[in-house]
C-alpha cells in the first residue's frame, strides 16, 4: 500500500530538516497574522503544510493517467501510474490472456516504463481479492485514518521543533524572526525603540522603586502610535530584555521590569555558600536511616525533597536556619516551603514577608534557579536571629504575602 512520508516516525526524526521554503511559509504566515505566535502553533502549522504539500503532489501525480489496481482492465496506448512505486508511469504496450487456476479469468499487461527497456507484466481483472485494490483514487488523498498535524506534533514534537529554532535563530533569515516571551513575530512587525525610550523606562523605574509593568512604561514612551498597541507593547519588551539594565520579574505572578542594580546582591548571583555542586554517589547503598536523616534535613539540593513538596492547603511550616542562609538573609526553596512561594518558570518572583512580632513588611525574591528565597538580611539581623534557630512560614489572605516568625 501507499505509504505516505508525513506519516511515518522515520521522516519526522531522521529526515525532517527545515528548507527555505519552509522559512517563507513561516514567514508569510506571521506576516499575514500581524501579531506573535507561539513555536507549537508554528510547528503545526508547518507539519500541515507539509500534508498539504504532499496532497497536491499525489494529486498532481494521480492526473497524468489511470491508478493502477489489480481488477481493473487496460488497453493498449494507455497510460498508468503507480503510487505504491513512487508515482511511476508506465504504457500499455500488450494485453494478453493470464493463466493460473487459483484467481480464474484474468489478463496478463505489460507495461513498458521510461527509461527501461523490458517491460513488466501485471495482473488485470483480476477477480480475487488484492490489497492494491481501492474503490476509487480518490481513497489516497482522503484517507480516514492518517495522523492529523495534532498528533503528528504530539508524537515527534522534539525533533521537529528543534530543526524550526534552528531555522529561526540560526539560518540564513534569522535576522527576520525574533521570540518574545516563547513567541515569534517579524522584526518588520516591531516599532522602533531607541535608546532615549529605554533612558524614560529605567528613570521611571526608579522614581517609583518597584517593578513597572510593560503597560505603565508604554504609557510614558512615545512610540509610534502607527503601529499597534499589542505590538508596541511587544516591541517595548523586547527593547527591554536586550538591555543589560533591566530585570524580567514576575509580581503577583505578573511579568514587570525592574533595574539589575537596585536588585540585592544576593538575588543578582547566587552567594557562593549556597552554589549547589552536584556529588556523584549510589543512593543505593545509603541506609533507611541515612535516607531518614536525610529527609529529617530537608536541604533544597537533597533529592528526598524532590517529590515530598508540602501541599498547598497547609496553612503554616518549619524550617531550621543553617549557616548559609542565615550569612545571606535567605531561606531554602526546598520540599517543606516550595509550595507556600510563587515559582515562575520565566524568572525572579517578588513577595511581602512580613514579620510576625512587629508587623514589619519586607520584599522578598524567590529565586528559583538557585531554590532559595532572598531579603530577609534586615529582618534577621533586627532580631538577632542565630543560626540553628526554627522559623515558621505562614499563609495569610492576601496572594504574595506570607508572614515570618
Amino acid at each position: 500500500m501507499l505509504q505516505r512520508q508525513t506519516q511515518t516516525a522515520p521522516f519526522w526524526r531522521d529526515q525532517f530538516e527545515t528548507t527555505p521554503e519552509d522559512v517563507d511559509f513561516l514567514y508569510n504566515l506571521l506576516l499575514d497574522a500581524q501579531s506573535p505566535r507561539p513555536l507549537p502553533e508554528l510547528t503545526q502549522a508547518l507539519i500541515a503544510e507539509y500534508m498539504r504539500r504532499e496532497d497536491a503532489r499525489l494529486e498532481h501525480e494521480l492526473k497524468k493517467g489511470v491508478i493502477y489496481q489489480p481488477k481493473e482492465h487496460y488497453s493498449v496506448g494507455q497510460t498508468v501510474v503507480f503510487p505504491t512505486q513512487d508515482f511511476a508511469m508506465g504504457t500499455v504496450v500488450e494485453v494478453r490472456a493470464g493463466k493460473n487456476p487459483e484467481h480464474g479469468d484474468f489478463e496478463v499487461v505489460s507495461i513498458e516504463f521510461s527509461g527501461s527497456r523490458t517491460p513488466r507484466e501485471y495482473a488485470a481483472g483480476l477477480q480475487t481479492p488484492h490489497r492494491l485494490n481501492q474503490s476509487n483514487g480518490s481513497n489516497l488523498l482522503n484517507a480516514e485514518d492518517l495522523l492529523s498535524p495534532e498528533e503528528v506534533y504530539n508524537l515527534y514534537r522534539d525533533e521537529i521543533e528543534e530543526s524550526v529554532i534552528f531555522a529561526l535563530e540560526e539560518g540564513p533569515r534569522h535576522a527576520h524572526f525574533v521570540e518574545i516571551n516563547g513567541a515569534w513575530l517579524l522584526s518588520d512587525m516591531l516599532a522602533e525603540v531607541h535608546v532615549g525610550h529605554l533612558n524614560i523606562a529605567e528613570a521611571m523605574i526608579e522614581v517609583a522603586g518597584q517593578p513597572q509593568s510593560s503597560a505603565q512604561l508604554l504609557a510614558e514612551t512615545d512610540l509610534d502610535k502607527n503601529v499597534s498597541e499589542p505590538m508596541r507593547l511587544q516591541s517595548l519588551d523586547h527593547a527591554l530584555a536586550s538591555d543589560p539594565r533591566f530585570d524580567l520579574v514576575y509580581v503577583g505572578g505578573q511579568p514587570a521590569w525592574y533595574l539589575r542594580r537596585m536588585e540585592p546582591e544576593a538575588v543578582v548571583a547566587t552567594p557562593a555558600l549556597l552554589r549547589h555542586t552536584p556529588q556523584r554517589y549510589n543512593r543505593a547503598l545509603l541506609s533507611v536511616e541515612m535516607l531518614q536523616f536525610e529527609w529529617e534535613l530537608d536541604d533544597e539540593w537533597g533529592e528526598s525533597t524532590l517529590p515530598s513538596d508540602v501541599p498547598s492547603l497547609v496553612p503554616n511550616t518549619t524550617v531550621t536556619l543553617i549557616y548559609p542562609h542565615r550569612r545571606y538573609g535567605t531561606l531554602p526553596l526546598s520540599g517543606r516551603t516550595r509550595a507556600f512561594f510563587p515559582v515562575a518558570d520565566g524568572g525572579r518572583s517578588l513577595v511581602t514577608l512580613i514579620d510576625g512580632r512587629w508587623g514589619t513588611r519586607y520584599q522578598g525574591w524567590v529565586v528559583p534557579q538557585g531554590r532559595y528565597v532572598a531579603g530577609l538580611e534586615k529582618w534577621m539581623n533586627d532580631h538577632q536571629i542565630p543560626a540553628g534557630a526554627l522559623i515558621t512560614l505562614e499563609r495569610t489572605n492576601v496572594p504574595g504575602e506570607l508572614v515570618v516568625d
